[in-house]
């Protein structure tokens, strides 16, 4: 989780922008640009605001609108409420499910029932002395046997170390384990100069980059990646290289 408002500000500051300039460039009234950089998002007008906002202002810096957004709807919306007893409620489709479950098994002891009065009727009919009577049923108990299983051990996967150096300029930068929907391993901007350097044992590793082409990747044992995009894109590396994704 990463604050929507000071990744806001953060990257304003740093491209030298004023609020003024960004109300200039973007059409967003100055009021609303602080109220997204303070997360004061209840000033919006209404939520289809604030995503629209969002998304404008947040292309304007050069940061991932997909994430901002992401983000707002995790933190700020509220989740789908339900009902308790509604027709769509998580409840519903199981309580149909125990009807017909109760259906079922009524209809079986009612059998059983007429079952067991028609026995005793025919042993009530051929009672001689005491003859007739229906002896008592054992049912009989065959033991399951479980199969043993032998666990199979997985050897560790190898270590995949990955360098991404802002060299050229700032570039606002995810990485995740594996997928665009793995473990957060970091989210922010990389000032000019700056590197992070990110070791995982997993077999790939997700890069997400506002400005590809001001960074360069390094993977261990291989030579340096430079993407040549200047617009925002994402990145699959494993210890084979880099693909654009």
């Amino acid at each position: 989780m990463f604050e929507i408002g000071s990744t806001l500000r953060e990257a304003r500051v740093r491209r030298k922008v004023t609020l003024q300039q960004a109300e200039d460039d973007t059409k967003i009234r100055v009021k609303y640009i602080q109220a997204m950089e303070n997360e004061d998002f209840d000033l919006m007008p209404s939520p289809a605001y604030v995503k629209g906002f969002l998304r404008t202002y947040s292309e304007y810096l050069g940061l991932d609108p997909v994430v901002m957004l992401q983000e707002y709807r995790s933190r700020f919306e509220p989740d789908e409420e339900h009902e308790p007893f509604g027709g769509h409620s998580a409840l519903g489709k199981p309580r149909a499910h125990r009807r017909r479950n109760t259906v079922a098994f009524v209809a079986v002891i009612c059998l059983l029932l007429v079952g067991v009065l028609y026995v005793l009727g025919r042993g009530g009919g051929e009672n001689n002395g005491g003859q007739g009577q229906v002896p008592p049923v054992t049912p009989s108990l065959t033991p399951s046997v479980t199969p043993s299983v032998t666990p199979s051990v997985t050897p560790p996967a190898a270590m995949l170390t990955v360098r991404v150096v802002a060299d050229r300029g700032d570039c606002w930068l995810e990485a995740r384990k594996a997928s665009a929907a793995g473990t957060l391993l970091y989210m922010s901007t990389l000032a000019q100069g700056q590197a992070r350097t990110f070791r995982t044992r997993g077999a790939s590793l997700y890069l997400r980059l506002g400005v590809p082409a001001y960074v360069s990747i390094k993977v261990s044992g291989l030579q340096s990646y430079r993407p040549a995009e200047l617009l925002s894109a994402s990145y699959r590396v494993t210890r084979k290289g880099v693909v654009k994704l």
